[in-house]
């Protein structure tokens, strides 16, 4: 299994995004689960999930890893095809930046009830293009990741994910646009 798949095709992240298989991807990251068991944790049918799954194999997000006669059964076990997948929200589509733009709104909310006072378009554009610039590091540091598999099979994935994060603040950091960004989301949010 791979550590990080980097994910650019905008129907397969939306794929993603629907709530029941993001729950099976989750549920999936800690150990390989039968159809069965899925059901039974996420309170849907057999045929749900199976529908759920039959849409993450295709997508190459999930396989059957492996078969165990129950017995006249045969019981597949499904398991996830990366340890971590990373997503780009910011590839073009259009319905996938609405989506990312309306997850910031809730960012503004947050902020207001703390006591900050913005004017909310000029925040979200902030954070909008710096999302959109941290995502476009992510995105080329992750495709390193995968292309760097078998030097860090001896490190776990948190320290992967964690590898990501400080790799991107560093390209941010040598960014003039990211730091101009950071500049100004600085001076909006501010007591």
């Amino acid at each position: 299994m791979a550590k990080v798949k980097v994910i650019t095709d905008p129907e397969v992240i939306k794929l993603m995004l629907e709530d029941t298989r993001r729950k099976i991807l989750g549920l999936l990251r800690n150990r390989e689960m039968t159809i069965s068991q899925l059901s039974e944790i996420l309170g849907k049918t057999p045929q749900t999930i199976y529908h759920h799954i039959e849409k993450l194999k295709d997508a190459g997000l999930v396989e059957v890893k492996r078969t165990e006669m129950k017995g006249n059964l045969v019981e597949k076990y499904y398991g996830r095809t990366a340890d971590a997948f990373y997503i780009n929200l910011y590839l073009g589509d259009e319905e996938l930046r609405y989506f990312a733009r309306s997850r910031l709104k809730t960012k503004l909310e947050i902020f207001k009830a703390l006591g900050y006072k913005f004017n909310d378009e000029e925040l979200l554009d902030v954070m909008d293009r710096l999302l959109e610039k941290e995502h476009e590091f992510k995105t080329a540091i992750s495709r390193e990741i995968e292309a760097s598999e078998e030097a860090l099979k001896d490190f776990s994935n948190e320290d992967i994910i964690h590898a990501i994060e400080w790799l991107s603040m560093a390209k941010m950091g040598r960014d003039e646009e990211s730091l101009e960004l950071i500049q100004r989301l600085g001076k909006i949010l501010k007591k």
